[in-house]
């Protein structure tokens, strides 16, 4: 009889210093996929679930899909929507049930209002449906904070190995596939999970250059992996801004392997981590740096691309921060375009102005003035109006769909401005192109992005910088007032190895 598994995915990253909760109608906009919907949605994309279906049909497996549904980051997740989705996906385990195996695609940094911890709630309460029987394994964004009691809950876990995360359905075909390597043994893995009093670790997971120590730790897991009783190895650079008491980065081993084994990796990639703590393969640079790029940039050159690190919407940032709008305005520097401005009061008035048509209004600056600027007011010009929906056809999410819901963009000095009304990040070239900007035609190009744009926009760039722009995505620990990591951590405090 073929093995029943079924799918899922509930997932959201969580930021602890947005003060905006994620409520439902946030997971309804991207979709909330159930049963037979997560095959149309996910079978030909490059995410986790696309990788669960393949490995599933190439074993012969029944697949069960169940609910499928993600929410852009953001604050805490609303009890409501957490608990409605889980709640699907537990509806839906009782019914199929007897399983064999659950696969679930997770981010791991998620935070709801009355959970701290939102996938171990999660893993949990499908543990307590399912049974100590049956097989559970997860997926896993690099960017997670794991914590000791999901580790002991679940029988495998594996992290995206790239960032930008373009290997999301190449790390669901891993996950499936240790979990047919488990099938295949009659015995369930073990997994360990090692971390330290680290606030942030393996270099953010970076893997866009070719040298770093998240390729260095990924080489080292390697070679414990050529052992057959080593499942791959699921290495966690952690997600700082969860401000949660689980923060900061870890390894899980899950083998066949005796324990003591298994706690030896984990501990000598988490020895690694520690080692290369202060070792980055990228610089995150000054709004002053940033634009004496921007003023050096030459006619005929590629765009100058800089990616605005401390305003980042996939990072849980406003996403309306014009530290960078205004500078760029201010260097007198024309073709160049900034994206996106969330600011939906600013569409509805750009959209009442009409295209062609000027309008004096202020865009952005009105979620933390105090943290990466306020509004910027000028006579713009309203170039164009667009429902905001586009296609990822980039190396992230590849095939899959989005928006920005209704948009526009207006024009001051030279300087083009895409203003939305969904808070979302740039990843793909489509998504300005969709606007009737062609990105290799602009001189400047500044996108809301960490450094997940860079998998579409570094190939095109003559010079890629990330930039500290001062919001609540910024990589200065300092800027903070913590609440629920623990002390003391690293680099906030002086540790000793």
């Amino acid at each position: 009889m073929p093995r029943q598994v079924l799918i899922g995915s509930i997932k959201q990253e969580t930021n602890g210093f947005n003060r905006h909760t994620t409520p439902l109608a946030a997971f309804e906009r991207q979709g909330i996929n159930i049963g037979e919907q997560i095959f149309a949605a996910y079978e030909n994309a490059n995410l986790e679930i696309g990788g669960f279906i393949q490995v599933a049909r190439e074993e012969g497996w029944t697949i069960i899909p169940s609910v499928a549904s993600f929410a852009p980051p953001a604050g805490p997740v609303e009890d409501e929507a957490f608990e409605h989705i889980l709640g699907i996906l537990i509806e839906r385990i009782r019914a199929a049930s007897p399983l064999d195996g659950v696969l679930l695609a997770l981010h791991g940094s998620m935070v709801t209002v009355s959970h701290e911890d939102a996938e171990l709630e999660i893993v949990r309460r499908v543990r307590e449906a399912i049974g100590p029987d049956v097989l559970l394994m997860t997926s896993l964004d690099p960017h997670c904070n794991i914590s000791q009691a999901m580790a002991e809950v679940v029988d495998g876990m594996f992290a995206f190995r790239t960032s930008p995360h373009i290997d999301q359905r190449k790390t669901g075909v891993t996950t499936a596939r240790m979990m047919a390597e488990a099938f295949k043994r009659g015995t369930r893995p073990e997994v360990v999970l090692e971390r330290r009093p680290m606030l942030i670790g393996f270099d953010g997971a970076r893997t866009y250059h070719s040298y770093g120590p998240m390729l260095e730790a990924i080489s080292l897991a390697a070679t414990h992996e050529k052992d057959p009783d080593i499942l791959p190895i699921s290495i966690h650079a952690g997600y700082s801004k969860a401000d949660c008491s689980m923060v900061g980065p870890s390894a899980a081993v899950t083998g066949f392997a005796p324990k003591s084994r298994l706690q030896e990796i984990a501990s000598a990639m988490m020895d690694e981590c520690w080692r290369t703590r202060e070792t980055t393969s990228e610089r995150i640079v000054s709004v002053e740096e940033a634009m004496a790029a921007v003023k050096a940039h030459k006619d005929g050159d590629a765009p100058v691309v800089l990616g605005d690190y401390g305003d980042s919407p996939g990072g849980g940032g406003y996403g309306d921060g014009t530290a960078l709008l205004s500078a760029l305005m201010e260097s007198g520097v024309g073709n160049a375009v900034l994206t996106p401005i969330f600011d939906p009061e600013a569409v509805d008035q750009a959209l009442s102005a009409g295209v062609g048509n000027r309008v004096t209004i202020s865009i952005g600056g009105r979620n933390a003035p105090q943290q990466g600027g306020g509004p910027v007011t000028a006579d713009w010009l309203v170039k164009t109006i667009s429902d905001g929906r586009f296609v990822y056809t980039g190396p992230y999410g590849t095939g899959t769909t989005g928006t920005f819901g209704p948009s526009v963009v207006l024009e001051s000095g030279g300087v083009q401005v895409i203003v939305t009304s969904i808070h979302k990040g740039i990843y793909d070239q489509e998504q300005l192109r969709i606007y009737g900007i062609e990105p290799r035609d602009m001189a400047v190009i500044v996108v809301k992005s960490m450094q997940g744009y860079r998998g579409d926009f570094q190939g095109i760039a003559s010079v890629c910088l990330d930039v500290d722009s001062g919001g609540i995505t910024s990589p200065d620990p300092a800027k903070f007032d913590w609440k629920r990591i623990p002390r003391p951590i690293w680099p906030l405090d002086p540790l000793r190895p």
